[in-house]
């Protein structure tokens, strides 16, 4: 069986936080009350039974707990989760086991337990080591908590810790960045998704931005934060695989890399959406209604659709995008197919093709130009 048909990935949504950011357009909601987060528990239980058997689950399958903030979730509730989906078979030898969490909300317990249940890898929602822009951007953790959460996932027994970063927001200064990714770097974090600010419509940032009481940094600003990013961590040793993350030699995002490669997944929660090759699954984003058992909207999606699809998230990757494998899983050769696109983004030094690997790719220059590539194939 071809790794397109089976799924590769399992993504649970843990809809809850201690606060909601000023940036966040998440399916996410300030803490809940032991009840409502028992009673989501029990739901979310209840949709791993009954959707256990829906499609064939590779053995291998990554696992991703996600939010909101898995770790304000009590301890038993994830005990609880990560039990019935190993009694379940969706939880069998994965290559690799990820829990979100905020470094405000963790302690020595609680990673150690996380540890004892299965999960190799944390992602610490840091966004910025400088005290100051975390106050701006409501988060609800210090830069010294930061350091300090690093530190106890090390004597936890987590060998593999990602932290999140965010540049272009106000406030912050060419400098600013610089300190922050400096600073992870000598606490030893082996990978980093370091993501420029997108103004999401509705949420408190942008209400800000619109009456004046914020303002961003300006477009060249932020173009040499993008710089900066782009030189300083390969020049450390971090190689750019996607156009937002950077990894040691072996640190990349197993399961990231199921999404990149258009690879089948279960996405099982609040709002969380699945993949089975041919369509699209999605929950309710509405509490009450996924509390009270809403079916999931069903897209399915054409050819073309799923094509294009393919392509958009392998250009995201510096592997690009596999023709051998295009051609293999939907009979079809792209570079026939996009003969103009293909040809304007190598005039604008935008692609290349390795014909000795068949591949498709992104330059450095492209990647910083992504969203006008990836607008011809969407």
């Amino acid at each position: 069986m071809n790794n397109w048909e089976q799924i590769q990935g399992i993504y649970i949504h843990i809809p809850f936080c201690l606060q909601k950011c000023l940036y966040c357009d998440f399916a996410s909601f300030p803490q809940q009350d032991r009840e409502t987060m028992a009673k989501y528990t029990d739901n979310l239980c209840q949709e791993i039974q009954q959707r256990a058997l829906s499609f064939p689950v590779n053995p291998q399958a990554t696992i991703y707990f996600g939010g909101g903030t898995p770790s304000v979730l009590p301890l038993e509730d994830i005990a609880k989760i990560v039990g019935t989906l190993k009694n379940n078979g969706l939880w069998q030898k994965p290559l690799e086991a990820t829990i979100e969490a905020n470094p405000g909300t963790i302690s020595l317990e609680s990673l150690s337990t996380y540890r004892q249940l299965g999960f190799d890898r944390i992602s610490f929602g840091i966004q910025s080591m400088q005290d100051e822009e975390l106050r701006a951007m409501g988060r609800v953790h210090t830069s010294l908590q930061a350091r300090e959460a690093i530190k106890l996932a090390g004597e936890a027994g987590f060998s593999r810790i990602s932290a999140d970063l965010i540049y272009g927001y106000p406030s912050q200064t060419l400098k600013s960045v610089t300190d922050s990714l400096q600073t992870l770097v000598l606490q030893g974090i082996k990978h980093m998704s370091v993501y420029g600010l997108v103004v999401e419509e509705g949420t408190p940032l942008c209400n800000y931005l619109d009456v004046g009481k914020l303002i961003l940094p300006s477009e060249d600003d932020s173009g040499d934060m993008y710089d900066c990013v782009t030189k300083y961590l390969p020049q450390q040793g971090y190689k750019r695989y996607e156009i937002s993350n950077y990894a040691c030699i072996g640190e990349e995002s197993r399961h990231n890399l199921v999404y990149w490669q258009y690879l089948p997944y279960l996405g099982l929660g609040l709002s969380a959406c699945s993949f089975d090759g041919q369509a699209r699954i999605t929950n309710s984003n509405n509490i009450e209604e996924y509390l009270q058992g809403k079916t999931p909207e069903t897209e399915k999606l054409d050819i073309e659709t799923r094509l294009a699809e393919y392509i958009f998230m392998g250009l995201r990757t510096s592997y690009g995008v596999n023709l051998a494998v295009a051609e293999e899983r939907f009979a079809i050769d792209i570079r026939e197919i996009y003969k103009k696109e293909i040809s304007e983004c190598q005039s604008k030094g935008f692609m290349e093709i390795d014909r000795l690997q068949r591949t498709m790719h992104l330059t450095d220059f492209g990647m910083k130009f992504g969203n006008q590539v990836f607008e011809k194939f969407l």
